[in-house]
């Protein structure tokens, strides 16, 4: 009885020398084509999140400014309300940089490489932001 198969035949190599995927050396990693995330940024990609964070800057920008304003408004002195606007607009902007990075590559840019500094900056802003919330005049 003989069987058959849709599947195409197995290829023989001549040489069964070990390919240089499989070779392995003290200290190098071995590549065996798993996609690891590693594709690449491509310039239309990152022009629209250039983009993006300009009109995110521009509205956070905005957004600071009002909120300087209604803390003076709520006797706060000025220095201490521009001061937490600031901590405000860089918190917000650092989590806007985060999110971006992440939908242009999320296996490459939310490694700790990037993602570790730019949350921490963002987690320092945002404590200072609460920080001067509360002061008063």
């Amino acid at each position: 009885m003989a069987q058959t198969s849709a599947l195409p035949a197995p290829i023989e190599s001549e040489s069964l020398a070990p390919t240089p995927a499989t070779t392995t050396t003290l200290g190098a990693p071995q590549t065996l084509g798993l996609d690891l995330g590693t594709k690449k940024v491509d310039s239309r990609d990152a022009l629209i999140g250039v983009a993006v964070l300009v009109v995110l800057a521009i509205l956070f920008f905005v957004i600071k400014n009002a909120y300087a304003n209604w803390r003076v408004r709520e006797r706060v002195a000025p220095s201490r309300a521009n001061a937490s606007g600031w901590f405000l607009f860089l918190g917000l902007l650092m989590i806007a940089i985060m999110a971006v990075l992440a939908v242009l590559n999320s296996g490459q840019f939310l490694a700790p490489l990037y993602i570790a500094p730019l949350g921490g900056v963002a987690a320092i802003s945002l404590v200072a932001w609460l920080m001067t919330f509360s002061a008063k005049r």
